[in-house]
């Protein structure tokens, strides 16, 4: 291990008592003073460790304002200003549930409770140092998600440090894990646990049990795990991940709220609580929790033009069918002439995919297939949730050629996390996202073929049409036909007011849809005047 003087290290911590106080702990052990910088703030911290490497960093979890050390931890990370051996050490004087919880799933190298003396530093410090220097091709590997790689290190470490057996077989598990390896990921962990019962290793067996399709064995474990820690939000979202093998979003959903409510404040839970609020059709509770992400986020990396293109996303979701929709759509609006600046060409090609949307929400249908044809040319979608937006839009418009290719770009572009249940909820909104569409396609087929037969009444027929157009708006020939229908039949149950918003709908996709030319040979103006009139002629 390296010497204690060779270490360069940062304490951060916003109590100038604290920062004298270790740095003279720290001074007597054997770190040089000019090697131990000290900041007060987050944002200084930041500035100290751009302009240079620090072997160890301690900070206090909670500076009162701003981000917290969780997420200054993240942003280090984000930021590449860790290095696979930088030691970081949680420090909090708090030692209740609430901040124990949140630094236990961070995972850091070690957490410290103030306050604490010179040899639990010492102590403490050089464990980790040696830990994270012995097996740091590990951690690169495990940061890189070179699986592969990191199985070969696994093999090779392993004989040299038997003192660290344990966390090399979490490693090798996690590595066949990413590489889908699942019954020798599995034969990791039960070998695990016969020499020691390790709650990670009984979740991680429940995980790979999951993943080979033996979901009773995998939720009789996690059960067990949740009598015996029900507060363990890792065992929580262990159990969310199981339910969405299992394709039971709702109980998932259940499961990552309880974890939330153990350990407010983390990002990727309450994305994933999105994503599948999302896949579900809820878009109302999927609006709350991202305007929560924002708010966890405001002061670190994640506040930039792409959660900003998120939250316009969720908004137009949620206005397509919210009492409220004029007011999500201006704030939408709001938000998105803040982004049309940009220089950022996949920025402005998102931006151009939010103006479609509007546009369709507004009424706009010419300027929105305009604008969808001209993307769909250019296959200019990077990621998974841009391209999820741009087939949920088809879907909703009924452009079913087009809807079939951006599926299958969805699912090209759901790419590989480091969190495996990031991926199984992107993988539930695309699901959902293709029954959603199938269900419809197979419920308009039976209504073509009812109307096809012909063995409809005039009524019936104008009804028949009516149902059609209220899961598929933007079909122009229904459209037609009702304006057709009409002009000869009224709706059963229907008051002159709602018929004429009928018309006056109808009329607004007809003309945009169909070319001045198709509408004068096909006479329409004539059927439009003459449903008018039979609105004219029915009591009010």
């Amino acid at each position: 291990m390296q010497s204690f003087q060779t270490l360069k290290l940062l304490i951060i911590d916003d109590a100038p008592t604290f920062l004298f106080t270790i740095k003279s702990m720290l001074v007597k052990l054997g770190f040089l003073e000019t090697n131990v910088f000290t900041s007060k703030s987050a944002k200084m911290a930041l500035d100290l460790a751009t302009n240079k490497p620090f072997d160890v960093i301690i900070c206090d979890y909670n500076f009162g304002v701003g981000m917290n050390g969780k997420q200054l931890f993240e942003e280090f990370k984000h930021l590449k200003l860790l290095t696979d051996t930088t030691v970081f050490i949680l420090v909090t004087g708090d030692n209740s549930a609430a901040t124990v919880r949140p630094i236990v799933e961070l995972k850091p190298d070690e957490y410290l409770l103030k306050p604490f003396n010179a040899i639990t530093l010492k102590q403490r410090l050089s464990l980790a140092i040696r830990r994270r220097e012995k097996l740091a091709a590990l951690y690169t590997a495990e940061r890189l998600l070179d699986a592969e790689t990191g199985l070969q290190l696994c093999s090779e470490i392993a004989p040299f440090h038997p003192e660290y057996y344990f966390i090399i077989e979490r490693f090798k598990a996690s590595f066949l894990t990413i590489l889908q390896r699942h019954e020798q990921a599995k034969n990791v962990y039960q070998s695990t646990l016969e020499k020691k019962n390790l709650d990670w290793a009984r979740v991680g067996l429940a995980n790979s049990l999951a993943n080979l399709g033996k979901i009773e064995e995998a939720e009789k474990i996690i059960k067990q795990l949740i009598e015996s820690s029900p507060n363990d939000t890792q065992v929580r979202t262990e159990a969310a991940y199981i339910k969405l093998k299992d394709s039971d979003i709702p109980a998932a959903i259940s499961h990552l709220e309880l974890a939330s409510q153990l350990v407010p404040g983390n990002s990727e839970r309450e994305l994933i609580i999105v994503n599948l609020c999302l896949s579900v059709e809820d878009y109302g509770q999927a609006l709350e929790r991202y305007r929560l992400y924002l708010e966890i986020n405001k002061d670190t990396y994640r506040n930039n033009d792409f959660s900003k293109l998120g939250l316009i996303r969720v908004l137009l979701y949620q206005a397509h069918f919210a009492p409220n929709r004029l007011a999500l759509i201006e704030e939408a609006k709001h938000h998105l002439r803040a982004l049309m600046n940009s220089k950022d060409e996949s920025i402005l090609n998102e931006v151009e995919l939010l103006k479609a949307h509007v546009s369709v929400e507004l009424g706009f249908y010419r300027s929105a297939m305009s604008i969808l044809k001209n993307l769909h040319k250019k296959e200019c979608f990077q990621h998974f949730y841009a391209t999820y937006h741009y087939a949920w839009l088809l879907n909703i418009m009924s452009v079913e050629n087009e809807f079939s290719e951006a599926i299958q770009w969805c699912g090209q572009n759901l790419g590989l996390e480091s969190n495996q249940v990031i991926f199984s909820s992107k993988v539930s909104m695309l699901e959902g996202l293709k029954k959603s569409n199938e269900t419809k396609k197979m419920w308009l087929k039976e209504k073509y073929l009812s109307v096809k037969n012909g063995n409809l009444d005039k009524r019936t027929l104008l009804e028949t049409y009516l149902a059609i157009n209220e899961t598929a708006p933007l079909l122009k020939t229904v459209c037609l036909n009702i304006i057709k229908s009409l002009s000869f039949a009224w709706p059963r149950q229907y008051g002159v007011t709602q018929v004429k918003e009928i018309i006056q709908r109808c009329d607004n996709v007809i003309q945009q849809l169909y070319s001045e030319q198709e509408l004068i040979t096909m006479n329409y103006q004539d059927y439009y005047q003459a449903a008018v009139d039979k609105c004219k002629s029915q009591p009010d």
